[in-house]
């Protein structure tokens, strides 16, 4: 009887690593498939676990309808727009914007995604890689990640699905983070109850896996905590300017956009409006980025 029931274990067992190694096995793919509207041309040499994580982030997108909205926040006047007492200078002036329609991820880039899509961690160093410490897992966001790293990263998921992966925009961010047309002008994307939407130092010492908070309107998650989400644009100063899909495209002084605080910040910097800005060298275990697609 025990001989036979290890006979089975040992068979059991061999069926895994068989069937590891087969979702493991690389084949060349030149073929199109549609994936939630959109039409993939595969072009890479994919293992099948590679290819169901970049599935399951085209199916992710979420489409955001075009509008107008009052973009930042002021804490000078309460009969202001977007009156916020814990506005700071960079949140003004409140200025009107208008964005076009566009898609976006619903999570954070995962690292199961980008190690997918790089199959390597960021810089690929003993100090830069996932940390139990900090959030490890294919579910946990992707973190240390440089402005060179995000733009390699999304060239090579372009290359490999024949899509324009970008990153948002500041203004598409804003945007998406107050819900779009469906905005509850909410001081946190989804809410004005920080620990019903995001992972800050109010409720956690690490990153989260993604999807574990309430979403926004739009169904997007951890747009508020988590890991700050790296923008598209340079930082520059507001302007009580109106203005239609902004972009700041000037280096000026080489300073990325980030958006949304983390869980190692305080819950004043997980606000829609906030603002944060470092150089395109930066790397920290609690930044990350996000995908955006244009409208298809």
């Amino acid at each position: 009887m025990m001989k036979k029931i290890r006979n089975t274990v040992i068979a059991s067992t061999i069926l895994c690593i068989c069937v590891i190694m087969l979702c493991n096995c690389k084949k060349n793919v030149n073929e199109t498939e549609y994936i939630n509207g959109f039409e993939i041309q595969w072009n890479g040499r994919f293992s099948k676990n590679q290819m169901n994580e970049i599935r399951d982030a085209i199916n992710s997108m979420v489409f955001v309808q075009g509008g107008t909205f009052l973009m930042g926040a002021q804490s000078d006047s309460i009969e202001g727009p977007n009156y916020d007492d814990n506005a700071g200078e960079y949140e003004a002036p409140v200025h009107e914007v208008s964005v076009g329609g566009f898609y976006i991820s619903n999570i954070e880039v995962t690292q199961g995604l980008w190690e997918a899509v790089m199959e390597k961690t960021p810089n690929d160093e003993n100090d830069m890689q996932w940390e139990n410490d900090y959030g490890k897992g294919d579910n946990y966001p992707a973190y240390r990640i440089s402005y060179n790293d995000a733009i390699n990263f999304i060239n090579k998921l372009n290359e490999y699905t024949g899509l324009s992966f970008t990153l948002p925009t500041e203004a598409q961010w804003e945007y998406a983070a107050r819900g779009g047309i469906e905005s509850q002008n909410t001081i946190y994307s989804g809410s004005n109850d920080i620990n019903s939407v995001a992972w800050t130092t109010s409720n956690s010492d690490s990153s989260k896996e993604v999807k574990t908070k309430s979403p926004n309107a739009l169904g997007l998650y951890d747009m508020s905590g988590n890991v700050w989400e790296m923008c598209l644009d340079w930082y520059m100063d507001y302007t009580e300017e109106s203005v239609t899909d902004p972009i700041c495209e000037e280096y000026g002084e080489g300073y990325k956009v980030f958006r949304g605080g983390s869980w190692n910040n305080d819950n004043r910097q997980a606000r829609v409006s906030c603002r944060y800005k470092q150089g395109v060298h930066y790397r920290d275990y609690q930044t990350g980025i996000r995908l955006v697609h244009p409208n298809i």
